[in-house]
């Protein structure tokens, strides 16, 4: 195994569930690694499938592990780690709440739309078409503004200062 960098294209890392259900369970964006358990497991138990056409690099494991050794690469490296520790934290705060337009909100205001709704609807554990609800009823609220067809955004006209 290895690491894996995205160099311009999204990737998701998609794991099977025993009911033959698919759960993301990460996204890769364009400039980041992924696959980071690979590096001290014997397996991986998940599938990592682009989003769309671009480049995929794999770093030799032994790369890797040799480049821990020099404590810039370490540090720099043990960043990025973080950085994903605290967005998953905060995805998981977000999948906590338990209302589909709360949800959505809190969703936005962390982010996490940044590509197709679908998508974002995967990351927020909800149906598109719950998603998309809720949507409409913030919409509707004044709480977001939908920008054009399929972009969202917190109506920072409405945020409490």
């Amino acid at each position: 195994m290895g690491l894996f960098a995205s160099i311009d294209v999204d990737v998701h890392l998609v794991r099977m569930g025993q009911d033959g259900q698919s759960t993301i369970v990460h996204r890769a964006a364009p400039g980041t690694c992924f696959a980071e358990a690979s590096l001290f497991s014997g397996t991986y138990h998940c599938d990592a499938i682009a989003q769309g056409d671009g480049s995929v690099y794999r770093i030799d494991k032994g790369a890797v592990l040799l480049g821990l050794q020099s404590a810039e690469f370490a540090e720099t490296y043990c960043q990025a780690l973080a950085l994903q520790v605290q967005q998953m934290r905060q995805i998981r705060e977000v999948l906590a709440i338990r209302s589909a337009e709360e949800r959505v909100f809190a969703g936005l205001a962390a982010g996490l739309l940044v590509g197709k709704v679908i998508d974002f609807a995967a990351t927020i554990s909800l149906t598109h078409e719950a998603t998309y609800r809720a949507l409409r009823k913030l919409v509707k609220q004044g709480r977001v503004e939908n920008t054009r067809r399929g972009f969202y955004q917190l109506n920072t006209k409405r945020l409490p200062q």
